[in-house]
C-alpha cells in the first residue's frame, strides 16, 4: 500500500517560453530528489505570451527584432547560458518561427484527459526549442504526436477544429483573474505559489514542507479537547 503523501503541482506556462522549459527541468530535478518521500502530480495550464502572433507564425528573427531591436540575440545569451546548466541546448538565432500557441494548449488539454499531458508538454517544448522545427506545419506536429499513438488524422483534425477551445479560454481567463501575468508560475497543493524558474532547491523545500504537513494530518485522529466537546 502506497502511504506517501500526494502533492499536486499546477504549472501555468507556455510552450514557447524559454524560462518555462528551464523551470520545468528544475522542477523535475526536485521531483527526482524527493520522490521517495512523496508522490507528485503535475498538471500544466495554458498561458499565451503573445496571442497576437498569427496562426501561420512569424520568422523568429523578424519578430524578435520588432520587439527588442537588431541585437535581440544578445538579450537571450543569459537564457541560453541558464539552459546549458539544465542540459538544454537553446539557440535563439536558429529558431524558425515565433508561433501562436493556442492550438497547442488545446492539444495539452486533450492530452491531460488521456493521461499523457506531461509527456506531450515535453515533446512540444523539445520540438520547438531543441529540434527547432516549424510547428506551424501540421504534418510536423503530427509527427511529434505520433509517438503517443495519435494518428496524423487525429492530430490534424484537432488542429483544424475548435476542440477544447472553451476549456483553454476559461483556464487562461481564470489565471489572469488570479493576477498571473508572467510565467512560469507554480502552485503547490493550492497552498503555496512560486513565480519564475526558481532553483530546484526551492521546489524541493516546498515539497518537503508539504510532505511533513500531510504526514502530521495523516496521523491525527479523535482526541479529547479541553472544552469536553469530544469526550
Amino acid at each position: 500500500m502506497n502511504t506517501k503523501p500526494i502533492i499536486r503541482v499546477d504549472v501555468v506556462s507556455d510552450i514557447v517560453c524559454p524560462w518555462c522549459y528551464i523551470g520545468k527541468r528544475r522542477l523535475e530535478k526536485a521531483i527526482q530528489d524527493t520522490q521517495s518521500s512523496c508522490t507528485l502530480q503535475v498538471i500544466y495550464h495554458p498561458f499565451q505570451l503573445d496571442p497576437t502572433v498569427p496562426k501561420e507564425g512569424i520568422p523568429f528573427s523578424e519578430h524578435m527584432e520588432g520587439r527588442f531591436g537588431v541585437n535581440y540575440a544578445q538579450k537571450f545569451r543569459q537564457v541560453e547560458q541558464a539552459a546549458e546548466t539544465e542540459d538544454l541546448d537553446f539557440d535563439f538565432e536558429n529558431l524558425p518561427k515565433a508561433i501562436n500557441t493556442f492550438a497547442f494548449h488545446r492539444i495539452l488539454t486533450i492530452a491531460l484527459q488521456e493521461g499523457i499531458q506531461v509527456e506531450v508538454k515535453e515533446a512540444l517544448m523539445k520540438a520547438y526549442f531543441i529540434d527547432r522545427v516549424d510547428l506551424t506545419d501540421e504534418n510536423i506536429v503530427a509527427e511529434v504526436m505520433n509517438q503517443f499513438g495519435w494518428s496524423a488524422e487525429k492530430t490534424i483534425g484537432i488542429l483544424q477544429s475548435d476542440e477544447a477551445s472553451d476549456e483553454v479560454k476559461e483556464e487562461m481567463h481564470y489565471f489572469r483573474q488570479q493576477g498571473i501575468s508572467g510565467v512560469p508560475f507554480f502552485i503547490f497543493d493550492k497552498k503555496y505559489a512560486v513565480s519564475g524558474a526558481q532553483p530546484s532547491e526551492v521546489f524541493k523545500e516546498i515539497f518537503e514542507k508539504l510532505a511533513q504537513e500531510k504526514q502530521v494530518q495523516a496521523i491525527s485522529g479523535e482526541v479529547c479537547d479541553v472544552d469536553g466537546e469530544n469526550c
